[in-house]
Formats: structure tokens, sequence, C-alpha cells
């Protein structure tokens, strides 16, 4: 290794202690934002609303300030550029939009709210701060005055969350990175991803069942496991049976009830409860409710939201790369007579997306729905021997001491959008443990410590130097 990007462990933590206010500073700013999805302000310049839109300016700004040059991309994915002298170009693709707060938090969720030593507000570890680890990783070397040979690309998406439609705006524009990563999952690094299937299904009551249930919303976004449920029924307070995770209290027309799950990013709904399978439980096992509705009401639960591996729909699969396919149903809303609900499904290679397709267009026939496929993208796998991945690895490594293995997720990142690319980080639960309060991304009171913070933006700091130090970065299969 060249000696210039030999670097100790005292000079990093000096590092990371002098910019710490800085850093805690642009987080607060990018996390005050709520960038979700909010296509009824979209307009030129701001192509996914608002919010996103002021994000994107919010992370442009702290970029131009630390030296790099800065382009805003229409407001679908800016970018933030250090020169180099290779003609290859490594990119880092992150994102500044953000799922919605939903229920359920104990703090501001877009406040930046330091409890001890973790930091807590929507966009904590998904993904806000770690785009700023990132950066200020490869402000370390700028501060050195330390060429980084290839040119450096900061990507900064507004539309991971609702369907990554910056990424093919961002292609068509500019070449992709001959090498990327995103720092937007787990340490050590995830070299493929499953595969990505979403479905709606449309369902309207018959018009001569006898209804009870006048309103029913569920979820808020298709790739979270839902935390809160909540139905209107013309059954009064008094005459609804007490349940687990269940409250009723008086409405205009009957009772609201609302039923309280624990939620999670849909690729990882081991222990989550889908808020939406416990109304709808409890909704069938009333006696007023018709038998059109318990029908409907009883697949809800045990055929859509209680079982995770798609056991159900007879889709439960697994391979030694990917393990389990995950089925979550993630939002039910009623409008009128009819139910729409939605369904993220993360598959290995053991079936196909099509294969999928032919089981849900099957379903729709015998239950009588209209089925619309949303989303269709087959696993993607990169070989982890090349050069740049193993430089990746080796940083790991270098700030960890630890052997490790790269590994496969369920999780989607930008990673499956472009030829070559990998994710990396930023959280590493197998080493930094988080408290039981601290909620996941994607749910309530999401949240990381400050330890992890500074664990990353070690590990990123010798990324880019190893990364300077490969001779190509682009992939010679």
């Amino acid at each position: 290794m060249s000696n210039s990007f030999v670097v100790t462990s005292e000079e990093l933590n000096t590092y990371i202690a002098n910019r710490w206010d800085e850093f805690l500073a642009d987080a607060q700013s990018l996390i005050s934002i709520d960038s979700s999805f909010d296509p009824d302000h979209a307009r030129s310049g701001q192509p996914f609303g608002p919010g996103p839109r002021k994000a994107l300016d919010a992370i442009l700004r702290i970029a131009q300030r630390m030296g790099f040059e800065v382009h805003d991309g229409d407001g679908y994915a800016g970018y933030a550029e250090l020169p180099g002298k290779s003609g290859q170009q490594l990119g880092i693709i992150g994102h500044v939009d953000v799922v919605p707060a939903g229920e359920g938090w104990t703090f501001d969720p877009f406040s930046l709210t330091q409890k001890g030593e973790v930091l807590l507000g929507r966009g904590t570890t998904d993904d806000k701060i770690p785009l700023l680890c990132a950066l200020y990783a490869c402000k370390f070397w700028m501060d050195k005055g330390v060429s980084l040979r290839h040119a450096v690309r900061f990507i900064f998406g507004c539309n991971e969350e609702t369907g990554m439609k910056d990424v093919p705006y961002y292609l068509a524009h500019h070449a992709a990175p001959d090498f990327l990563f995103t720092p937007d999952a787990d340490f050590p690094l995830c070299y493929g991803e499953k595969g990505l299937f979403g479905v709606t299904l449309n369902y309207t009551m018959p018009c001569t069942a006898k209804q009870i249930v006048v309103s029913f919303d569920g979820g808020v976004a298709s790739n979270a496991v839902p935390a809160i449920a909540c139905a209107v029924v013309r059954v009064k307070p008094e005459n609804l049976p007490s349940a687990k995770r269940i409250t009723v209290e008086p409405a205009d027309k009957g009772s609201l009830i609302t039923a309280t799950g624990i939620s999670g990013h849909a690729s990882l709904p081991d222990g989550t409860i889908n808020a939406i399978g416990v109304l709808a439980n409890y909704i069938a096992a009333l006696p007023e409710c018709s038998e059109e509705e318990r029908a409907w009401f009883s697949f809800v639960s045990e055929g859509l939201a209680q079982y995770t591996d798609g056991s159900p729909l007879g889709i439960a699969v697994r391979d030694k790369d990917f393990g389990p396919l995950t089925s979550v149903l993630g939002t039910i809303h009623k409008n009128n007579d009819t139910y729409t609900a939605t369904i993220d499904i993360r598959f290995p290679q053991a079936i196909t997306g099509d294969s999928l397709t032919s089981v849900f267009e099957e379903l729709a026939t015998q239950k009588s729905m209209e089925v619309t496929i949303t989303r269709n993208q087959e696993p993607f796998v990169v070989n982890p021997e090349t050069e740049p991945v193993q430089a990746l690895m080796q940083a790991y490594k270098e700030a960890t001491n630890l052997e490790v293995k790269p590994f496969t997720m369920g999780g989607a990142t930008y990673a499956r959008e472009f030829p070559n690319a990998v994710s990396f980080g930023p959280l590493d639960p197998k080493v930094i443990q988080k408290p039981d309060w601290v909620g996941n991304m994607h749910g309530a009171d999401e949240g990381i410590t400050i330890e992890a913070i500074h664990h990353a933006i070690r590990i990123y700091i010798h990324a880019f130097g190893n990364l300077a130090q490969v001779e190509s970065l682009a992939s010679k299969e």
C-alpha cells in the first residue's frame, strides 16, 4: 500500500472528533426535512415533490461547502464530483428521500434527537446519515491533499423508496460509473440482492353483501410491515370484544378499531407483527361480520399477512445464496366497496418473477380480484472476487481487524440499477448493537448509534484510500 494512504487509528479519531459538531449540524439540516414522495405537488425541478427537492438542495450545499463541484440533475438525482486523472469514475450513490414517518414515534421524526449515544429521526439509517458518513470520509482525503486517482462522483437520488425512477433519468444523461457502491445496507459488503416483485390486488365486495366495515386503512408504504391499521365498523363499542393489540373507541357510525403491530422493512420481516393482519383477523371473528366480509378478511389475515414466507400462496422457496423468499402485505385501503392491497415479495433464484406472476393471476381468478404486477426484477449478483470489491473488503478488515465474508440480502438498493455495483455499510449489527428501544429503518423511532457512525466513517476512509490504488475499477467479466 502506498504510504500516502496509510492512516492510523489516532488520525482517524482526531479527524472525526474535530468534524463532529459540523457533522451533527449537517445531519440536523437533512433529518429536519420531510422528504417523502409527494406526487401531488410535483412539478418541473421537483419531480417527486417539494420534500425530496429540498433535501437534495441541502445535500448539494453540504457537498459544495466541502469542495465538490455540484449539479442538481433537474431534481431527479443530483451529484457532487471530484476530478481524477485515471479516466475512470468511482460512484457512490445514496438517497435523500425517505418513507413517510408513519405512526408510533416517541420522538419527532423530523428533528435530529440525541438520546444517550443514539441519534434518532427519519433518515438516520436510511439513508441521510449514511450519505454524510461517506461524504465526510472522502473529505478526510481532500483535507490531506491526497489525490484519489479516479474521479469520485457522489450521486444523490430522490426516489429510491418509491420506484427508483431517479436512476433511469440519471443514466439517460450520464454514463454509469466504472464501479459504484451504495452506503445503504450493512457491512461487510453485499454482492447480491433478491428479486423484487410487487403486486396490487383490487377486490370489490359483492353488491349483495351486507357490510359492517365502513372504512379500512392500514400501512403507509408497500415496502414496510405496517405498524397501525384502523377500521370503522357498524358495531357499538360495548358490543366489541377486547383483544390483544386492539383498541376500540366510539365513532360516528359505530366504532373505530385500531390494531397495533411491530413495523420493519419488508425485506426483514422476522420479528415484525403485521397490524393489517391483526385487524383483519379481529374483524373476521366478529359475529356481526357478513359471510362475504368474513371470507375476505380471513384471506387477508391468513393468506396474506400472517405468514411472511409466502407459504399460503404456495411460493415458499429458498436457495443457498439468498435464503428464503419473503412476502409482506404492506398496505390496504378501502374506497367505497373496493379494497386495494399491495404486496412486496423478495425472491431468491429458486423461483422467477414470471412464476410469481402466474401464481397471482390464478389467485385473481379464484378470488374474483383484479391483479396488477407493479414490479418484477430478477435477482442480481456480482463477482465478489474482483479487485474493487476486494479493496472494500480489505478496508473493512483494516478498520476492524475482522476476517469476514461478503453476503447477499433481500433488501433493494441502488446497486441493482448499475452494471458493476455493491452495497457497503453503514450498519454493522454483528459488531455494533443498538438498544432495543431504537427502531429500524422504515419503522418508528428509527435511529443509529454514534458508535456506528464513527465506525462507518473509519471504514469509508480506508475504502476511498484502497480504491484509489486499484488500477482498474471496471468489471473484467
